[in-house]
Order: structure tokens, then C-alpha cells, then sequence
């Protein structure tokens, strides 16, 4: 069962693993004795999987390995960086089977905070034992996106030193154990604030870099249904719209679609059979909102340009896809403003068609 819950940042670090698509438990012993005789000598702690989502693999997307002091490299072993991330961390005494009670708390604590999870998952195993799971002590640690640090950056690559501070006032108090409804509260000020001291690009520009990290493998599988559909991206629409409408998420509510001069997404609910079912805003609003601060708060009094958070998620796929850099969008419907969807609109009439590469994530 797990202790108590904590706070941990993982700097980045050189990463040692086997990360093949896993079936079962079992399939993950033989390849923790090969991570072991590989990395003896350079480890520098103890054995640690990784779990990954939201990528095009079948199974699930796993990683055992080490943190290590130099590459180590075999037919099964690659070494590469792990980035910077922020945990809730708690330790796990016995059973592998009730692990899940251990991460539900940890996502629990997430959606009491308004904080949403990023893509990654570890098991950091202190003491295993397979033979008496008993004596298993596993470190149990959820990602989740330090978004307020994240947007105090950009707000200072944007704006400067002066207008950030003014916009950032108040943010110094907050902690990943910051109550959601506080935590709102903060948001509605500083969004407000930011309205006041930028333009409506900016606030794009700002906000649209303050979501979560979306998987390299998958905007790479993306690129080449892109390229496999003629580098139409009408076509690729039909291609990923096909395949959320086979997903658990029941595909998007207001459908995507592209012209000359727009581009035009949505979102899928995070919870499609209860936003079907939702009767009231709050209950719509708790079906739909993949955004933990806006989905748990009672009241979220909250301008909707921080649905350009949203907007920054598809961001990520698109610009690369088109090889372009937006400069506009447009929100059209949001949850925040009474409407039953988000959804938004790049203008593809001025975009950056030569732009500099992204800044490694924070």
C-alpha cells in the first residue's frame, strides 16, 4: 500500500533501457536480468521503468532500464536522454498486482490539485522480488505538467521582465498541493492580467506552448500518413478522424475539416459516454475537459484564451506536418464560454513557412 505522497522533479539524465510493446508482466523478467548485465558498471540507481502513452504502438509501450553515467549500447540496449519531469511520487510495499491502487492515488492527488498528467509513467524498483512480492519496495512515480513554470517562461520570452512579473503576481504561492479551486482562482487573475497586457497572438503564442508534451513517435507516425496520403492534409484529416471515431473516446463531437485558408479542430472528450449523458455546463463541462484544473474546479471562472492550451496540443502535430509555423488562431467555441465543445481556427493565410526549430521542452 502506499505511504505518503511527494513531490519529485527528475532532472534529465542519460537512460539506459529495452523499450519494446508489453504484453504481460512476465515478458518484463528476462529483460530486467539483460538491463542488469549491461549496465552494472555505469548504473547510478536503481532499476526503473518506464511507461509511455499516446504512442502507435500495440501493447503497452515499455521501457526497463537505468539511469547510467555513460551510453551502454547492445542488440537490445539503447542509451538516450530522459527530460526533465515533475512526479507525484509515492513507494508501493508488495504485490506488482495492486500497483494500480498506488497510481490511482497519485492521479487522485493530480485531479485535487487541477493538475493534468503528462505522458509518462515510472516504477522505480528499490526491492524486487519475484519469489516473495512481500518484500517489494517500488517507487511509484506519475508525471504531471508543471504548467504554471512552463508559462512564466514564455510569458518572459514574450512580453519581457517587467510585464511578466505583473502577469506572473501571486504564482510564487502556488505548489503542486495547491487545492484546484485555489489554483483556479489564481489562473482566472493572471489570464486576466495577460489579456490586459498583450495581443491576442500573443496570448496565442503564450498559451499554446503551455500544454503538454506531445510523444515525438507520434507526431512522426502522423508525418508519414501525411506523406503516405499524397501530403494531403484533407486526406490526413479523414485518416485520424477515422481513427478516433474507433477509439475509446468515440471521436470528436464537432468535426475537423481544412479549406484554403483555415484549419479547423476540436477536441474528443475525455469521457464521452458521461459528456453524452450530461444534463448541466458542470456535468458537460466534467465529460469533456481533458484540462484537470477546468474539469475538477467547482466553478472555474476562466477566460477562454486559455483553451489556446488545447489549441497548443494539436500545434504540435500540425506545424510539423505542414512544415509551417502559425502565427494565428482563432477561438471559435469553448467550454469556458457556455459553449458545448472547443474548438479552433489556424489561419493558414500568413504562417512562418521557414520557421526556427522548437526549443527543447522545459
Amino acid at each position: 500500500m502506499p505511504r505518503e505522497i511527494r513531490h519529485v522533479v527528475r532532472e534529465g539524465v542519460l537512460f539506459a533501457g529495452i523499450r519494446k510493446p508489453l504484453a504481460s508482466r512476465e515478458e518484463l523478467l528476462p529483460r530486467m536480468d539483460a538491463v542488469r548485465a549491461a549496465c552494472e558498471r555505469a548504473s547510478l540507481g536503481p532499476l526503473t521503468h518506464v511507461i509511455r502513452f499516446d504512442t502507435p504502438v500495440e501493447g503497452l509501450d515499455s521501457e526497463i532500464g537505468f539511469a547510467v553515467s555513460e551510453k551502454v549500447e547492445t542488440h537490445d540496449i539503447t542509451t538516450h536522454a530522459l527530460r526533465n519531469l515533475h512526479f507525484f511520487s509515492a513507494m508501493h510495499e508488495g504485490p506488482v498486482a495492486t500497483l494500480g491502487e498506488t497510481r490511482k492515488k497519485l492521479y487522485q492527488q493530480m485531479q485535487r490539485s487541477g493538475l493534468s498528467p503528462e505522458l509518462e509513467l515510472t516504477e522505480i524498483y528499490h526491492r524486487f522480488d519475484p519469489e516473495d512480492e512481500s518484500r517489494n519496495r517500488i517507487e511509484v512515480q506519475a508525471s504531471f505538467l508543471a504548467w504554471p513554470d512552463v508559462y512564466r517562461e514564455q510569458l518572459l520570452q514574450v512580453l519581457g521582465k517587467q510585464a511578466a512579473a505583473e502577469i506572473w503576481a501571486g504564482g510564487d504561492q502556488l505548489t503542486p498541493f495547491t487545492g484546484v479551486d485555489e489554483r483556479a482562482s489564481w489562473v482566472a487573475e493572471t489570464i486576466n492580467r495577460l489579456k490586459e497586457r498583450s495581443t491576442v497572438d500573443q496570448q496565442f503564442d503564450i498559451l499554446s506552448r503551455v500544454a503538454l508534451v506531445r510523444p515525438q513517435e507520434d507526431i512522426e507516425h502522423a508525418k508519414k500518413q501525411f506523406v503516405d496520403a499524397g501530403r494531403d492534409a484533407a486526406a490526413l484529416i479523414e485518416v485520424q478522424s477515422a481513427s478516433m471515431a474507433a477509439g475509446p473516446a468515440g471521436g470528436t463531437i464537432d468535426p475537423w475539416w481544412i479549406d484554403d485558408n483555415v484549419l479547423h479542430l476540436s477536441k474528443v472528450a475525455v469521457n464521452r459516454g458521461a459528456y453524452d449523458k450530461a444534463e448541466t455546463p458542470a456535468e458537460r463541462r466534467r465529460g469533456y475537459c481533458f484540462c484537470s484544473l477546468i474539469r475538477e474546479a467547482t466553478d472555474p471562472r476562466v477566460d477562454p484564451i486559455f483553451c489556446y492550451r488545447a489549441a497548443g496540443w494539436a500545434r504540435q502535430l500540425w506545424e510539423p506536418i505542414l512544415g509551417v509555423r502559425f502565427k494565428h488562431c482563432t477561438i471559435t467555441h469553448s467550454i469556458l464560454n457556455g459553449d458545448p465543445f472547443c474548438a479552433w481556427d489556424y489561419d493558414l493565410t500568413d504562417v512562418d513557412t521557414n520557421p526556427d526549430p522548437d526549443p527543447e521542452p522545459a
